[in-house]
């Protein structure tokens, strides 16, 4: 499930449930402002549509009626992908232990200047398999530790 969530051929979707927890600091406000973060809720319905291009995936992701996109791609450094939010290119690691994939931030830009590490986001990402079933849970931490989202749930093929 996991390989074919991350194997796109073209456009294809996914379904499931999520939690969304945001942070509550003035930092996370302004973050889940600007990234367009879903706010709180139990149990939201989520569909993640993923659409191949030349060269990278656009991820449509719907917390229910609460849409994030996001463009992402290989690095071009092996065991790595890029992800751009808006005016924010972020690189991260592809980590995988014990059948989770981890992907901790390596670094970012902002319309194309580098960030100093003291300013990136903490990401504690996990996604595994479990029961056939695709899981995910994705934290973000400010630089300062403070939570500025965290959603997490569980997806599968759309019908």
């Amino acid at each position: 499930m996991t390989r074919q969530l991350h194997e796109v051929q073209g456009r294809v979707c996914f379904e499931g449930s999520a939690q969304v927890e945001r942070g509550q600091g003035w930092i996370a406000r302004l973050v889940a402002l600007f990234f367009g973060f879903p706010q709180t809720q139990e149990n939201c319905p989520v569909r993640v549509t993923k659409t191949r291009t030349d060269k990278a995936e656009v991820w449509e992701r719907d917390f229910g009626g609460h849409v994030m996109r996001s463009r992402c791609e290989l690095a071009p450094s092996a065991g790595r992908f890029r992800e751009r939010f808006g005016a924010f290119l972020f690189e991260m690691d592809l980590k995988v232990e014990d059948g989770v994939v981890h992907m901790p931030v390596r670094r970012a830009w902002c319309l194309g200047v580098p960030l100093p590490k003291f300013l990136l986001p903490l990401s504690e990402t996990r996604e595994f398999e479990q029961n056939g079933t695709f899981q995910f849970d994705v934290a973000l931490y400010a630089p300062t530790g403070g939570l500025m989202v965290r959603y997490r749930g569980s997806l599968k093929p759309a019908l």
